[in-house]
């Protein structure tokens, strides 16, 4: 006849503790891993090609991608506490500001500069590459990519298009469908296709 040991009351006790202990830890570490999930890039949002540095508390929906060749000045750098919705696309080198929030599907493309707490509609695109007008045979001739910048606090409305070489200032609103060749001052209210300066905004 084959005995088997038999665990005491106080050894069932002490294994039930540890039981207790261990599905304790393996919470608190879901909840970490959870907590990171907010703030780490998921690899498949960033692009094949990347370089992004993202601050504390950033929200980036997994469809976000990045594009952008490694190196210092490829770099996609991104502030705290900012908001990025689905399906958007980034060309390096690209910074945005601390609490700037992005609706879904916008589009920025290289020498981009968004300053702090910038909102964005959906669809909003800011291009900054263009072509020097060719010969007959190919008229989009040799590429550039001519600098954008956003001021702070500065709110961009629906299907915006900012072109390149175009600097938007602080506080300013540019009104949905906007479509904006040149500079834009602070504090103003502008929309139209070609946007102009609709009327100034109280700066507090």
């Amino acid at each position: 006849m084959k005995w088997f040991p038999i665990a005491t009351a106080q050894e069932i006790r002490a294994m039930r503790e540890r039981q207790e202990a261990l599905l304790a830890e393996v919470e608190q570490l879901r909840n970490r891993v959870k907590e990171l999930n907010k703030r780490v890039l998921p690899g498949h949002a960033r692009g094949i090609h990347h370089h992004v540095i993202h601050g504390e508390h950033t929200r980036i929906d997994p469809t976000v991608k990045f594009v952008s060749e490694l190196g210092a000045d490829k770099v996609v750098r991104i502030g705290d506490h900012v908001t990025l919705y689905g399906l958007s696309e980034f060309v390096g080198p690209v910074t945005i500001g601390d609490g700037t929030f992005m609706n879904r599907s916008c589009y920025v493309r290289a020498n981009t500069t968004i300053g702090k707490n910038v909102n964005f509609g959906p669809f909003v695109k800011l291009i900054t590459d263009g072509h020097e007008v060719g010969g007959s045979a190919k008229r989009a001739g040799k590429n550039h990519w001519k600098p954008i910048s956003i001021g702070d606090g500065t709110w961009l409305g629906a299907g915006v298009t900012v072109l390149g070489g175009v600097t938007i200032g602080a506080g300013t609103v540019v009104a949905a469908g906007a479509v904006v060749t040149k500079d834009l001052p602070d504090n103003v209210l502008a929309g139209g296709v070609p946007a102009k300066v609709i009327r100034a905004l109280p700066a507090d």
